[in-house]
């Protein structure tokens, strides 16, 4: 039998999405003033994880202060992997998301992926700009990609440290937390274009993956499935 779709209240949660660095959700607080003790990427990195908190890093050995998206900048012109380059690009875009730079986001974003196309946050990360933008197309073949890849595994990560199996554990749970989102978010796009059975769907399988984040039931108690 035929299932259609309709909506008692076509109000939209928010079209606003949390902007994550890749391979550095795992936060911790950086002080205003940081010693740089590391590489620029791994600075660049942990800037990332807080970038409220991230206002200035001194360089060891003297009184220069620069800021992280000079950091990050650095980062890059380091060279290396392509991977760690991406991951650097993701986390500049993290900072210039977080300055209102959207323009400049986008760009760091889009290289990132061009340089990774298995960043599986870069690509949420460009959605998230998207719909911003209320440009719902791009928003989806974004999410779409991200959410084929899934959460890659995090070996060999720039600033990666061993990890507790707690710690790992901890990190499973916001990689799933954050593949809801990227559904959630899908969801907003195929809503705006009137895609409903898709907004749905993905609104389903963001509470599933997220039960005790409440906006996405909220969501999709909104549709009344006629069979």
């Amino acid at each position: 039998m035929t299932t259609t779709f309709s909506i008692r209240v076509l109000t939209l949660f928010s079209a606003t999405a949390t902007v994550l660095a890749s391979a550095t959700i795992h936060a911790q607080p950086v002080s205003p003033l940081t010693i740089i003790d590391g590489s620029y990427a791994e600075q660049c990195s942990m800037a990332a994880r807080n970038p409220q908190a991230a206002s200035g890093i001194m360089i060891t050995g003297s009184r220069v202060i620069i800021s992280p998206i000079r950091l990050c900048t650095l980062a890059i012109q380091e060279g290396g992997e392509a991977a760690n380059r991406a991951a650097s690009y993701n986390n500049r875009g993290v900072l210039h998301f977080e300055a209102a730079n959207y323009d400049d986001a986008l760009a760091d974003f889009t290289e990132a992926v061009h340089l990774d196309d298995t960043l599986t946050f870069a690509h949420i990360n460009r959605g998230n700009i998207f719909n911003l933008r209320e440009q719902w197309a791009q928003a989806i073949s974004a999410f779409n990609r991200a959410i084929e890849l899934g959460i890659q595994p995090r070996s060999g990560s720039v600033g990666e440290t061993t990890e507790s199996s707690a710690s790992r554990q901890a990190s499973k749970v916001r990689e799933v937390r954050e593949l809801a989102r990227a559904h959630f978010n899908r969801g907003i796009a195929h809503e705006n274009l009137e895609q409903l059975r898709e907004a749905y769907l993905d609104y389903l399988r963001a509470s599933q993956l997220a039960p005790e984040w409440e906006e996405p039931h909220k969501e999709f108690e909104r549709f009344e499935v006629v069979r």
